[in-house]
């Protein structure tokens, strides 16, 4: 939630002699050895391109559910936001708004972006639980006739189950097991001496962006568990 939170905690572990790596989210001012995870700022842009897709190109109104406190969401706010602003000029974010990670503010916030721009053609949810908070929102937004594309983030399964329904049309798919698999694998090198020292400093990436992939009704099912 606060990238500067724990540096004194993994400060005093790495010169204790304990090897730390971040994944998911980073504490870049920190002397963590490593930092595993989702391009945030790429996720952002790759959403925004995904959005000017929906709409065609034909541009627009499109507004943002996000932490806006955050790190991570807020990369991927800037992404999104300055994508648009240099590549689809005919399109327009509106509004921010704050969802806080919870689906029933989420909906709220999402209402009062329908309310405030009718007009509104998309909406950029940076997190799962926003994500299905804008669906339900759009849910009662379609009954009076209204079409708004979502764009939503991570693979939970209420957010796959709206893009089966069509509800949400595509979501941001972060490598969640490479971010795993590749911090055991670093953490194995430190504690064990292998990653090679120079001038004092692992040779290790000090960055590793594990990936995002693009979700839609196409590919939802290879994202439920068990598939």
């Amino acid at each position: 939630m606060d990238p500067e939170a724990l540096n004194p905690v993994i400060d005093k572990a790495v010169e204790s002699g304990i090897p730390v790596v971040m994944f998911d989210a980073d504490a870049p001012n920190s002397k963590a050895y490593a930092f595993l995870g989702t391009n945030n700022y790429y996720a952002g842009v790759t959403a925004a391109d995904k959005m000017a897709e929906l709409l065609n190109e034909a541009g627009g109104e499109v507004g943002v559910v996000t932490h806006p406190n955050q790190l991570n969401h807020k990369e991927r706010t800037e992404g999104f936001r300055e994508t648009i602003e240099k590549e689809y000029p005919k399109m327009t974010v509106v509004d921010v708004k704050d969802g806080r990670g919870d689906q029933m503010i989420s909906k709220e916030v999402s209402e009062e972006l329908m309310r405030e721009y009718p007009n509104i053609k998309g909406i950029f949810a940076s997190e799962a639980n926003g994500g299905v908070g804008v669906g339900k929102a759009v849910i009662d937004q379609q009954k009076k006739g209204g079409d708004i594309h979502i764009i939503s983030f991570d693979t939970d399964k209420g957010t796959l189950d709206m893009i089966n329904d069509g509800i949400i049309s595509a979501t941001m798919a972060q490598g969640t097991w490479k971010m795993g698999y590749w911090s055991l694998q670093f953490l194995f090198h430190l504690q064990h001496d292998i990653a090679g020292e120079l001038e004092g400093e692992t040779n290790l990436p000090r960055y590793v962006d594990t990936g995002i992939t693009v979700v839609t009704k196409d590919n939802v099912n290879e994202y439920y568990p068990g598939e």
